[in-house]
C-alpha cells in the first residue's frame, strides 16, 4: 500500500515539476541504501524568479497531501530561491532543485546514480 501511494506521489510531484518547466529531472530510488528516504528527485531550475514558483508549488501539494494522511503536510525546506539550491524533505521523498551552476559544481547526482534505479524525466 506504502509503495502504491509513494509511486503516485512522485508521479504527481513529476508533473509539477514538468509543469513549471524545470529540467533534467531525474528519480533515484534509494530505498534499499538509504535510511533516511525511499526517493530522491534532483531537478535544475533556471534562476531565483523560477525557484519560488516551483517550492511555491511543491509546498502547496504537500500541505494538500498532508490534509488527507497526516504524513506529508509539513516538508521541510532548506535553501532558498537566492540560493541556487532547494531541498524539499517530505520524508520518503526528498526533492534537490539546483540551478545548472550548481547542480555542475556540486555533481549531486554522482552521489545517487550507484545507489539506486535513476527514472530519467
Amino acid at each position: 500500500m506504502k509503495n502504491e501511494i509513494l509511486k503516485n506521489v512522485i508521479d504527481d510531484v513529476i508533473t509539477i515539476l514538468d509543469d513549471k518547466k524545470v529540467e533534467d529531472i531525474r528519480t533515484y530510488h534509494v530505498f534499499e541504501t538509504s535510511w533516511m528516504t525511499d526517493y530522491i528527485l534532483v531537478a535544475t531550475i533556471k534562476n531565483s524568479v523560477h525557484a519560488k514558483s516551483v517550492l511555491t508549488q511543491l509546498e502547496q501539494f504537500f500541505h494538500k497531501l498532508g490534509d488527507n494522511d497526516g504524513v506529508y503536510n509539513h516538508p521541510r525546506i532548506s535553501g532558498d530561491a537566492q540560493s541556487g539550491w532547494i531541498i524539499l524533505d517530505a520524508n520518503s521523498v526528498v526533492i534537490h532543485c539546483l540551478d545548472q551552476k550548481n547542480r555542475d559544481f556540486y555533481n549531486i547526482d554522482s552521489l545517487f546514480e550507484s545507489q539506486g534505479d535513476v527514472f530519467y524525466s
